[in-house]
């Protein structure tokens, strides 16, 4: 892919893989802006009015955890994560958020892993319920009691698979 957008990156998987919109698709114009608002919202500290979303793991509210998986981060936080249908939020060039909703399967099997220019992205519980970052260090930021008790779980249970 020529272009360095995360957006055009992702349109291009959705046609290669002949991906169904209705499993994945580009929240419409007149909702993004709502979400990533109560996403910040609920989970992180604005300490200045033009802060947004980019390295917002770094202002995360509490509870939250961080994890460095030795393997790929998402192979791991896919295993973690219960629901089926989750915001997926990938960051851009000049810190644009574009802002996804679809099936975890296919955002873990189809599209995170084969996007070229992704260096943070955010997956957002619909219900507001959690978050998870993975920021550009391959950290991977939880927010939210449920999804840090999964973390936790995980991290015993698969002690191979985290750096202590």
């Amino acid at each position: 892919m020529e272009s360095l957008s995360v957006r055009l990156e992702i349109e291009e998987l959705i046609k290669k893989f002949s991906i169904n919109r209705k499993e994945v698709f580009e929240v419409r114009k007149d909702q993004w802006k709502t979400i990533l608002d109560h996403i910040e919202k609920h989970f992180l500290h604005k300490t200045h009015y033009t802060q947004d979303l980019h390295w917002g793991w770094n202002r995360l509210q509490e509870p939250y955890y961080a994890l460095r998986f030795i393997e790929q981060p998402y192979k791991s936080v896919k295993e973690i994560i219960e629901d089926e249908s989750i915001w997926f939020i990938a960051e851009d060039h000049n810190d644009k958020m574009w802002v996804y909703e679809g099936e975890k399967n296919i955002i873990f099997d189809k599209i995170i892993p084969e996007l070229c220019h992704l260096d943070e992205y955010f997956l957002v519980s619909k219900k507001y319920e959690w978050l998870v970052c993975e920021d550009h260090h391959e950290i991977v930021h939880f927010s939210g009691e449920g999804i840090i008790h999964q973390a936790k779980k995980f991290e015993l249970e698969n002690e191979s698979k985290i750096f202590k």
